[in-house]
């Protein structure tokens, strides 16, 4: 296995590290963390080098919130200059890392993501009568530190760069507990080994997908099952025996149990492909797929919420038609047209007044609809103190483009 070293010198480059602060500040430059770092950006970078060159950089405490959709998760975000050191240390390694990951993961990768995994998902279904659905449970708290760190020293031997990735699972923040007994373990074992990474870091993200390599590797290769679909911790496997799938779902049981993991069993199934399955946010099936109905719903509700910013002004209306664009065009992907042309019937946005005349909000933009342009905001007007925007579909908002 070919292990890369001289790696430090590129991580603390100058111009490494400007490319770092870049892209740690893409769609955040007005948070004020961001713009106290960029206030003197030479400044905080040089402060930065010298402590990488020095050895004295150590990973600072995570600002911490739960999510309770789509289940409850603990994310952690952390201080600025780190995300800096994240960004800067993925610059150097990803490449490195890509070539030798497996060509059917798809999490966090370029040229990948959930469509490309959807789509790769629907093929094999055409040419598999059955699939083997996994799920690792509680991936991310789960993930072993002395493991991880082994993994890291596989394909790694640079000593310094090594140093850094060991303080960066070290200073880990303490995550979702989780008890689990192998093979081999005494009582106290799990309370002994530290676990978890922080949900939100850009190397949590990587590092995952490093963990599970060669896992990859041994299903496809070892087993020779050549239908493999993997994003994060979610799993498939095709094949026309289920015999064979029986077989392969053991050996994943085995294989994970020594990375100190389990499979969530209510979430690990041997289905038909023409039953279809859910993954990445789409329910698929052989001939067609459509959104999740929780995604639908999620969708919805931040549309309420949109409406509500529009009419208070912390949204822009620019800000708005980014938003339902992004999500028309991650619908376009399933076969969702009439969804589409229904659920946009709800966005109409409102700016200035909120007095309701007789008739409700139908009524109300019927009687305005002949002084109101259909998806240009206008400025306040004296004899006009509310402004309306109708978003009816696609070609309203990028004329030309096909819904």
């Amino acid at each position: 296995m070919k292990r890369y070293g001289g790696l430090w010198p590129q991580v603390i480059d100058w111009q490494n590290l400007l490319l770092a602060a870049a892209k740690a500040q893409r769609g955040k430059r007005d948070r004020r963390c961001v713009q106290r770092f960029n206030f003197d950006q030479e400044q905080s970078l040089c402060r930065l080098q010298d402590a990488l060159s020095s050895g004295a950089w150590c990973p600072g405490s995570f600002t911490t919130h739960w999510i309770t959709r789509p289940k409850p998760r603990m994310i952690s975000a952390a201080p600025y200059p780190d995300r800096v050191v994240h960004h800067a240390i993925m610059n150097v390694l990803e490449p490195l890392l890509d070539r030798h990951f497996h060509p059917h993961s798809y999490a966090c990768r370029q040229g990948k993501g959930t469509h490309a995994a959807a789509d790769r998902v629907q093929r094999l279904m055409r040419r598999n009568t059955h699939l083997l659905q996994c799920d690792v449970r509680k991936f991310f708290p789960s993930i072993d530190h002395e493991i991880l760190k082994d993994v890291f020293r596989q394909r790694i031997k640079d000593r310094r760069l090594l140093s850094v990735l060991d303080r960066l699972v070290d200073g880990a923040n303490t995550q979702e507990r989780t008890m689990e007994w192998f093979e081999g373990d005494d009582l106290l074992t799990p309370a002994s080994r530290r676990r978890g990474l922080p949900i939100g870091n850009l190397t949590s993200q990587w590092f995952s997908n490093w963990y599970l390599d060669e896992l990859d590797h041994h299903l496809t290769s070892g087993l020779g099952i050549g239908g493999y679909v993997r994003y994060c911790d979610d799993f498939m496997l095709f094949h026309n025996d289920r015999e064979r799938l029986k077989d392969a779902r053991a050996v994943v049981q085995d294989r994970l149990a020594g990375l100190r993991l389990r499979l969530h069993e209510h979430k690990t199934a041997i289905t038909p492909s023409r039953a279809g399955a859910t993954f990445v946010g789409f329910r698929i099936w052989p001939t067609h797929r459509l959104l999740r109905k929780q995604n639908v719903h999620a969708f919805r509700r931040r549309v309420r919420w949109m409406q509500a910013a529009y009419q208070a002004g912390r949204l822009d209306w620019d800000a708005v038609k980014t938003r339902l664009n992004s999500w028309i065009g991650h619908a376009s992907m399933a076969d969702s047209r009439h969804l589409i042309k229904r659920i946009s019937r709800e966005w109409v946005f409102l700016r200035g007044r909120t007095d309701r005349v007789s008739g409700g909000p139908r009524r109300q933009l019927e009687q305005q609809s002949q002084e109101l342009p259909v998806c240009e905001p206008q400025q306040e007007q004296p004899r006009q103190p509310e402004q309306q925007q109708r978003v009816p579909c696609r070609p309203a908002l990028e004329p030309g483009l096909p819904v």
